[in-house]
């Protein structure tokens, strides 16, 4: 008995691809966590090479606000992950997506204020490799938190042309792109707030 006449396989499944743009962007993510990796290890060098850290004279980081601002950075990966659950099911979702970009910019925008309070306290990136670091790597955080909300705010555009079913691979892309960039959050914030 021949058995590949027996392996037959549901036409929705033989005929599914993965979309180009999601292998592009499991590529991009790919270099994106090695440029963190490279950016974390540089800091983990000086850290565990400093007399004190942080150096005396430098302001403190708000601990416990930042931990608030994870939650929200956080709640945003439980939005974008029930949209997604909802679009695979064929079911629009907008308000889960309007979620996910409103708790971004929130983050956004919590981070920002932080930032301009800690250089009104003198913590800058000339001030000290603490706070070079500092800047360096929650600010190259924050890019990417600002490149994954423009494409939340693209992926919008795309539903509001009525391009639905249409948009497979940007909502893959997209969805994938918001998952790193919460992921890599928590790491982050331990190692720069509380180490």
């Amino acid at each position: 008995m021949n058995t590949s006449t027996n392996l037959t396989m549901s036409k929705p499944y033989y005929n599914e691809k993965v979309p180009s743009g999601a292998i592009g962007m499991v590529i991009l993510l790919f270099t994106e966590l090695m440029f963190f990796v490279g950016l974390i290890s540089g800091f983990l060098v000086n850290r565990i090479g400093a007399v004190s850290w942080p150096p005396v004279g430098q302001p403190r980081l708000p601990i416990e606000a930042t931990a608030v601002n994870t939650l929200f950075l956080l709640a945003s990966a439980v939005t974008i992950y029930l949209f997604f659950k909802k679009y695979s099911n064929n079911k629009k979702s907008k308000s889960l997506l309007y979620a996910t970009i409103f708790l971004g910019v929130l983050f956004l925008s919590i981070q920002g204020y932080e930032w301009v309070q800690l250089l009104g306290y003198g913590l800058t990136t000339s001030s000290s490799l603490y706070g070079a670091y500092f800047y360096g790597i929650i600010g190259v955080h924050g890019f990417h938190v600002i490149i994954g909300v423009i494409l939340l705010f693209y992926m919008m555009s795309k539903f509001n042309k009525n391009a639905y079913a249409d948009i497979k691979g940007v909502v893959l892309s997209c969805t994938m792109y918001w998952y790193f960039v919460v992921a890599i959050w928590p790491f982050l914030y331990f190692l720069v707030y509380l180490m």
